[in-house]
């Protein structure tokens, strides 16, 4: 299926773009350059996954892409429209109607059901929650028959696919995954990322997902490496053994760089 096929109607073309975004924290001498004049697009209806080392910037750019952070530079658009400039308020409004999130630790709250979970963005955004849409949803990700659980009665990966769910509902422009499957077991890891995968070619939505792990990495579409806050090379249809390679490289580099200058944190 081509991206313009995969397109949700009245999406953009382009689901991401990032125009040399730079972020850095600290001042002076110790500051911590986390993103370097980045620029990166991504089209809708594409599963990407970004890579790197300890200290890349991977998780500033997710922060910063996603609309949780600020980047001190540069233009960051979702669906065709522009995410900066604006007050805190607009900017949740944005979060909440173009942005979905999936975290590792799934983020439920425990005394509501996995109904009232997968609505809350919609209740939040003062937004009628449509039952039959939601269960709709909860079926097609394997929960049809576990409306009325709490998350404690859900094994990790059933608590995920609540997550996915929930990031789903709004039916955003952009879903953000942040290791989420850093708490899974091996196959319960498998069964969340074939289900992201499934939501990009049935749905066209637009998956990021920024992991360490080259199996997690090799669903997506592509693969996108960091290196020092900066892109460092592009993976057409990724397996685990070429990520791991890529990886390898990059993470040599980097010991070689901390060796010389001292560790980093990871950003």
């Amino acid at each position: 299926m081509s991206d313009r096929e995969r397109r949700p109607a009245g999406r953009a073309a382009e689901a991401l773009r990032l125009v040399s975004v730079s972020k850095a924290y600290g001042a002076g001498d110790g500051a911590v350059t986390a993103l370097d004049g980045v620029t990166l697009s991504l089209p809708a209806g594409s599963f990407t996954a970004v890579m790197g080392p300890s200290g890349s910037g991977k998780s500033t750019l997710l922060q910063c892409a996603a609309g949780l952070d600020r980047p001190d530079r540069g233009q960051i658009l979702v669906d065709g429209e522009e995410m900066g400039g604006v007050s805190e308020a607009a900017l949740t409004r944005f979060r909440r109607d173009r942005i979905g999130f999936v975290f590792q630790q799934y983020n439920l709250l425990p005394t509501l059901t996995v109904e009232e979970n997968t609505a809350l963005p919609l209740r939040l955004a003062g937004r009628k929650a449509d039952r039959a849409a939601i269960r709709a949803i909860l079926t097609e990700v394997g929960l049809g028959g576990r409306l009325g659980h709490l998350p404690e009665e859900l094994s990790g990966g059933q608590r995920q696919r609540v997550a996915i769910a929930r990031a789903l509902v709004t039916r955003p422009a952009v879903v953000f995954a942040d290791e989420p499957t850093g708490a899974l077991d091996t196959r319960s890891a498998g069964d969340v990322l074939g289900l992201l995968r499934e939501t990009v070619r049935r749905h066209g939505s637009t998956v990021v997902l920024v992991t360490h792990d080259p199996v997690a990495a090799s669903y997506a579409d592509s693969v996108l490496f960091l290196a020092d806050g900066r892109l460092a090379g592009h993976l057409a249809e990724p397996t685990p053994a070429t990520v791991a390679e890529r990886m390898t490289h990059l993470g040599d580099r980097a010991a070689g760089r901390r060796a010389e200058n001292g560790s980093l944190t990871e950003v």
